[in-house]
């Protein structure tokens, strides 16, 4: 028995202190004042960003922000895809559009009822050789009314890090709207600006590695000679030349090396190679990979002008890129050298589908591609690009970033190409979304907008904590008297039980908002519950004459199966409601969720195991409960 409650001891232990790690930075963060974390910001900006992924977020309600609902202008997306429009065509659209606005019925229903009205068919404006019936055209109309919607939320997913949100809320509601929530930002024209703004979808050819390669020693020997050189006439050189004489201190922050082998052009050979501030990937010679924490200081660099003259010198018309993913456990950034010159662009594009990879390419069987579909002139430019860059890689941009890189393998002339080598059918959707997200079908338009401010936000911590607080003190308080010294083993695990969830909102960077206090106090009760349900069997047993030790036993093993019911019963109702709720309804679930997992732990283990401990070291023939 002693050598179970050992072990026990051990793991509650080990789960207390992990507990305590997690929550570091929530404290840490939370005890900062704002000019401490404004200056944080300036000086170190990825540390903040860090501490703040590791810590709990507050909600839109609990800090501030702006909440907007987006529509999709579906007369517009309807008026693009349609031909061979007339004056009919243009009168129902009109029609169905006023209407939805005062009924908000469904748009494809209503328009093709004001077509019929005119003795005319959804087929005559939007049918095709693939769409003959008016089935087919009206599943292609709901589709494209979908997409649009899935487009645009790709599109602000792209743009979101612009506020530097670290829990956005961006969520599809109804057939045509999105629910957007930035938590912190209270600048309206700054939402407007990036709502507004049209996506850009780019094809540019990347420079090869050679000239990739060559461009990075070139930019690393230029820093490194600025790395404090022995040689007199780069120092001279250095310091005659005003733009050139950013030290490696003012750039990033460390202290510039005494100790420098020069070579004979007067250039230090330790490199920033061996600094680790970025190098060329070791698995794609014509990628660059800058570690994440020195993201701004390679922004830095590649936005000085000695930096822009190497990179015209060595590669002509080009520019640094950013990639969209992460390599080597996303620790490292993606950098790429493209032309300046477009190419293409993503108006060009028509369509776009997701499917699995073709059988008669057998590098890619096993494996997911998106084909796309080009315009007549988007046909003509693309094949002309093809034919003349066999071999060389193809950089498909979106809001400058670098999504995909292909090399291109032939000339293609039909205005369709495949993108392969993705290892998920989600993998292909997502990037058909990205490439159809160049050009969006519709306008997307604010309808409202609401922005709570940090007091209203303040207020709401207040209220929300002094409501726990309360609770919990009155929970306490009850159990203290009406349980005495077993109450005190009760508290203890109701204090644990609230640490130990949030900690684990904590590891999963779980958003903290008014609903999701409510959830904890709810916990509290539940909790509580539980410790209520055993001590009444435990107190029934020793009425029977029981021993404490048989009475601890009989009373845990009776209560457990009625504990686990009710929490069961509760935790199968906090599922469903975040798996069909949304917003401040899901923030309830995912909080009432780990509270019941953490009061089950805390409620039958750890309570368990402090009578376990009390008896065993102890001749006690009472227990004060």
């Amino acid at each position: 028995m002693k050598s179970n409650s050992t072990m026990r001891i051990v793991f509650i232990f080990i789960a207390i202190v992990t507990a305590i790690y997690l929550l570091y930075p929530t404290v840490n963060l939370s005890m900062m004042t704002e000019d401490e974390k404004a200056q944080l910001k300036e000086n170190d900006p990825d540390k903040l960003i860090e501490m703040k992924t590791k810590a709990i977020s507050l909600g839109l309600d609990l800090q501030g922000g702006m909440h907007v609902v987006l529509e999709v202008d579906v007369h517009e997306l309807m008026n693009k895809l349609a031909k061979n429009k007339n004056k009919e065509f243009v009168e129902a659209l009109d029609a169905t559009a006023k209407r939805i606005d005062e009924t908000d019925e469904d748009f494809v229903t209503v328009f093709e009822e004001n077509l019929a009205e005119k003795n005319m068919l959804l087929e005559r404006y939007y049918g095709n050789a693939d769409r003959r019936t008016r089935d087919d055209v009206v599943a292609y109309l709901h589709a494209q009314t979908g997409e649009a919607v899935d487009r645009s939320l790709e599109i602000l997913r792209n743009r979101i890090d612009e506020f530097g949100v670290t829990e956005p809320t961006i969520q599809k509601t109804g057939g045509r709207r999105i629910i957007l929530e930035l938590a912190g930002v209270n600048d309206p024209n700054r939402v407007r600006s990036i709502v507004g703004k049209t996506a850009l979808l780019e094809f540019k050819l990347l420079k090869n590695a050679v000239t990739t390669d060559q461009v990075a020693v070139k930019i690393n020997e230029f820093i490194t000679s600025r790395i404090s050189p022995k040689d007199s006439s780069v120092t001279e050189k250095a310091e005659s030349d005003t733009s050139s004489s950013t030290s490696l201190e003012d750039l990033f922050g460390v202290k510039e090396k005494s100790e420098t082998t020069v070579d004979s052009a007067g250039v230090a050979t330790n490199t920033l190679f061996e600094e680790g501030l970025f190098f060329q990937s070791p698995n794609d010679k014509n990628t660059i990979l800058v570690p994440v924490e020195n993201e701004n200081k390679f922004r830095k660099i590649i936005e000085l002008p000695e930096v822009k003259k190497i990179i015209a010198e060595a590669a002509g018309s080009a520019e640094f890129v950013w990639g969209s993913k992460k390599e080597l456990n996303d620790q490292y950034l993606q950098v790429y050298l493209v032309n300046k010159k477009l190419e293409l662009s993503g108006e060009t594009i028509i369509d776009t589908a997701p499917r699995s990879g073709s059988p008669n390419d057998p590098a890619n069987i096993g494996k997911f591609e998106v084909s796309l579909t080009f315009s007549d002139a988007g046909t003509k430019t693309f094949s002309r690009l093809t034919g003349a860059n066999k071999g060389k890689r193809l950089a498909i941009i979106l809001d400058n970033k670098v999504y995909l890189a292909p090399t291109l393998q032939a000339k293609i002339t039909d205005g369709r190409a495949r993108i392969t080598g993705m290892d998920t059918f989600d993998d292909a959707k997502d990037l058909s979304i990205v490439l159809k997200a160049g050009a969006l079908p519709a306008p997307v338009t604010i309808i409202e907008e609401r922005t709570v401010g940090p007091s209203l936000g303040t207020d709401s911590i207040k209220s929300g904590g002094l409501s726990a607080l309360v609770g919990i003190l009155l929970v306490m308080t009850f159990m203290l008297i009406y349980y005495r010294l077993s109450g005190v083993v009760a508290n203890i695990a109701l204090m644990l039980n609230i640490v130990f969830i949030m900690a684990v909102m904590a590891s999963f960077g779980a958003t903290l908002t008014l609903p999701g206090i409510a959830g904890i106090i709810l916990t509290i009760g539940m909790a509580v519950d539980a410790n209520v349900l055993v001590f009444e069997r435990i107190r029934e047993e020793i009425r029977k004459g029981k021993t404490i030790r048989a009475a601890l036993d009989q009373g845990y093993g009776k209560a457990l199966i009625t504990i686990l019911d009710a929490n069961v019963t509760t935790f199968i109702a906090g599922l469903v409601l975040y798996t069909f709720g949304s917003g401040p309804i899901r923030g309830f679930a995912v909080t009432l969720m780990i509270g019941i997992v953490a009061s089950l732990f805390t409620a039958i283990i750890v309570t368990r195991v402090i009578f376990n401990a009390y008896l065993d070291n102890s001749n006690a023939k009472q227990l004060s409960i």
